[in-house]
């Protein structure tokens, strides 16, 4: 390991203590608020119990869901483990999930109640998943994810490098198949410190989490709030409406848009008189 290795468990660690009481996490859909203290004990216990399950360093965790604080303890359980989160884009087909979930061979698969019968129509394809757990309220047939909340067994975190995988994010179609690339801890990290220089956030910024965790756009918005000690702000489902009531009354200071969704939001704005200043 090198003198100046530092992976993004050491950031969960770190805002652990110099954030500990700052909120972390808002999860508009249920009104679930999490502090950073509170971030880092449930990543621990996500990782005591995913390595329990098996999970060893450099294993493909996949994800089939919609944004929640499930997914992202996720990526931070990943990171204690030294595993790599393999998300899914839930807008594909059941034989395009398929190949992308084949493409990297996940030994655990996470999904959303509304995703589990395509993943199942697929379960023959997918021998080499060696099992398969709910994600988002822990709704759904497959395992409760609630079974591997693990608050008995304290871990040590596993030894990880910058240069270590930390996620894999397809791309668009090349040749006519999508490509997993492999991004490091180091590509997240140093993403996060462009990210937060060039916008100059602070941990009293608040990032609206619209696009989704299996968009590199949507992954970076979100680790580069955190990284800061911000807060995410997460709604699974986008609503012009509900956006721009979000940004006047949780005082948004940034999120991530394409012109469709900035000029929905701006028309609910208008029509609904809310202040977007």
């Amino acid at each position: 390991m090198g003198l100046y290795d530092l992976s993004f468990y050491d950031v969960i660690n770190r805002n652990a203590q110099a954030f500990a009481h700052n909120l972390c996490w808002y999860e508009y859909d249920d009104d679930r608020k999490v502090t950073y203290a509170e971030y880092k004990a449930k990543v621990d216990q996500l990782a005591a119990g995913m390595s329990q399950a098996g999970i060893i360093k450099g294993d493909r965790i996949g994800v089939v869901g919609k944004n929640s604080l499930e997914f992202y303890l996720i990526y931070g359980a990943a990171a204690f483990l030294g595993a790599i989160v393999l998300p899914i884009n839930w807008r594909l087909s059941a034989d395009e999930m398929s190949y992308n979930l084949s493409d990297c061979e996940p030994k655990m698969v996470f999904a959303d109640a509304e995703f589990q019968p395509t993943l199942e129509s697929k379960r023959e394809d997918l021998s080499f998943v060696q099992s398969y757990y709910n994600l988002k309220n822990d709704n759904g047939s497959f395992t409760p994810f609630n079974s591997l909340i693990n608050e008995h067994d304290r871990l040590k975190p596993v030894e990880v490098e910058s240069a270590d995988g930390f996620v894999i994010i397809h791309t668009a179609a090349v040749g006519g198949r999508p490509r997993g690339a492999l991004l490091s801890h180091g590509n997240v990290l140093f993403a996060d410190l462009h990210f937060g220089y060039h916008m100059e956030l602070t941990s009293a910024d608040v990032h609206l989490n619209l696009l989704p965790l299996f968009h590199v756009a949507g992954l970076f918005l979100v680790t580069s709030t955190f990284h800061v000690g911000g807060v995410n702000l997460n709604i699974s489902k986008f609503e012009g409406s509900v956006a721009a009531k979000l940004i006047q009354e949780s005082s948004v200071s940034l999120f991530f848009d394409f012109p469709p969704i900035l000029e929905t939001i701006l028309q609910a704005a208008k029509d609904e008189s809310y202040d977007l200043s």
